[in-house]
């Protein structure tokens, strides 16, 4: 089983060494589909120094820049669905390079995203020997500071591990319903489906655990009104406490739990 996994990457890369540092170990080969202008037209100048760096860490087998392509409105503006289109467009890029590289598996990851180890390699040999075509399981998302958790956890999905045909792509064109509720720029044609109970396996996501939230929230292709972006950004900002909890794109308020901080992220 040679697994590849590919990087979608922007910002939020303060977390970036450590998702390696985290995967390394446990897969076959890792590129990164990185872009520097953003897909709404904002610029990270600290990206490429540090991508050259863990690669010649061993860290980061191969990277490719992605130029990100702009769709306007009538009126001139960026298209707020711009982002969604630039997302699949660069998971596509990340398998092709992975099936350029002999990957018999794949996934798609961000910056943000880690798995405790123990859990990762058993669905690992869980998932070769069921012969399944994709995977997916839950996520544990925290907030502000690595060991402040949300509760109860969200519910939806992402994927885990894809196997790699000849027809794979992120595509929109599937038979609905979709096996589980997942990010739609990460769908591929389900087929056999494994999916895990959190006790199996899951995501732990820290995609809120920033030094610059404002560059997450004003980035994402998950974009909301602007009034809603400076609310999550304000809250993000005036965190004094547990008791305030945690404030989502979406105005989705979680309480939050005090966890320990398993992957020693520093931020």
């Amino acid at each position: 089983m040679k697994l590849g996994i590919a990087y979608n990457v922007f910002d939020g890369e303060e977390l970036l060494t450590h998702s390696l540092e985290n995967m390394r170990d446990m897969v076959d080969f890792i590129c990164v589909v990185y872009q520097t202008t953003s897909n709404f037209g904002n610029q990270n100048n600290n990206l490429e120094p540090l991508l050259k760096s863990l690669q010649k860490q061993k860290l980061i087998d191969f990277a490719f820049k992605y130029e990100p392509k702009f769709n306007k409105d009538e009126n001139g503006d960026i298209d707020f669905l711009n982002g969604t289109e630039n997302e699949q467009q660069k998971r596509n890029i990340g398998l092709d390079i992975c099936k350029a590289n002999n990957c018999d598996y794949f996934m798609t990851i961000d910056t943000d995203e880690f798995y405790n180890k123990e859990q990762f390699l058993w669905a690992k040999k869980d998932f070769l020997l069921g012969d399944y075509d994709t995977s997916f399981c839950q996520m544990q998302t925290y907030y502000k500071k690595p060991t402040l958790a949300v509760s109860p956890p969200e519910t939806y999905y992402c994927p885990l591990f894809y196997k790699i045909k000849p027809s794979t792509k992120f595509t929109y064109d599937f038979a609905p319903p979709y096996p589980v509720e997942i990010d739609p720029t990460r769908r591929v044609v389900a087929g056999y489906s494994r999916i895990y109970e959190r006790s199996e396996i899951e995501m732990h996501h820290f995609s809120y655990v920033r030094k610059n939230i404002e560059s997450k929230i004003l980035n994402t292709s998950a974009q909301m009104d602007k009034v809603s972006q400076k609310e999550v950004i304000y809250h993000f900002q005036n965190f004094t406490s547990i008791d305030d909890g945690a404030l989502f794109l979406g105005m989705q308020y979680f309480k939050l739990k005090k966890v320990e901080n398993q992957f020693n992220i520093k931020i």
